[in-house]
């Protein structure tokens, strides 16, 4: 459940809103298409099988019909848009970093939306600003994705730079560098996020103890994997299990 922070002031509804989110994990689809953007700190989501951290600077996009998972501090508030239309690059990837331009435009749309104004046609406008920014942005590579595969088969057991670069053919500071340019994000934080996503799918849709699951997702000591769960989410794996557990 979301509660809008910003009322319109016309009585047809307008495509942006500020909203704050509960802290335990909410799961939902809808029919028409959706951005989530933190304002003030970041919201834990998963959609498209893909879980992560989101914080400022960055935005979700959520497709028609695509399931999502979210949760996030109730005191934080975020713009988000609902369309029944979306640019195709913005369907390629459900996360996506703002540039400068996109930054400084997000600044005013949450001024408009903060003061309930609305300027005919901003929609569009931000939707196209953050397709250009997608049609400049480089497409993962060969390399980069032959590693995105590995370490998703591959979770269980320790992955290091080393590996990983010479999976991708480049040296260390070549790959690191290359792996943050297209994916947003540094390899360390990406890893962490997938473990931290099958850490959630194996707590809500097995009964297998913690341990195993610790085992699974990388961590052979419990407790460090407990302590990392509950800095992502804000719960501990059993506390998480059973808000969200899914097993008859």
């Amino acid at each position: 459940m979301t509660r809008p922070l910003a009322a319109s002031l016309s009585s047809t509804p307008l495509p942006f809103s500020l909203r704050r989110y509960q802290r335990d994990v909410s799961s939902h689809s809808h029919d028409f298409a959706q951005l989530v953007i933190p304002l003030d700190g970041p919201i834990e989501i998963e959609v498209q099988g893909r879980g992560r951290r989101l914080a400022p600077g960055f935005a979700c996009v959520i497709a028609p019909g695509e399931r999502h998972d979210y949760a996030a501090d109730p005191t934080l508030s975020f713009l988000v848009q609902e369309s029944q239309w979306l640019p195709a690059t913005l369907t390629e990837r459900p996360f996506i970093e703002l540039d400068e331009p996109q930054r400084h435009y997000l600044a005013f749309l949450r001024q408009m939306v903060a003061q309930g104004r609305h300027v005919a046609g901003m929609e569009q406008i931000w939707l196209n600003l953050l397709a250009e920014g997608q049609n400049a942005a480089a497409p993962v590579s060969p390399r980069i994705l032959r590693v995105q595969r590995h370490i998703e088969a591959h979770l269980a057991e320790p992955l290091g730079n080393e590996r990983l670069a010479a999976l991708a053919c480049l040296g260390q500071s070549q790959f690191k560098h290359a792996f943050r340019q297209q994916l947003g994000m540094s390899v360390s934080h990406y890893i962490r996020g997938r473990r931290m996503t099958l850490a959630r799918t194996l707590l809500a849709r097995t009964a297998l103890p913690i341990g195993e699951i610790a085992c699974r997702c990388g961590y052979q000591d419990q407790g460090a994997f407990a302590e990392r769960f509950l800095t992502e989410t804000g719960l501990t794996p059993s506390r998480w299990r059973q808000q969200n557990g899914q097993l008859p």
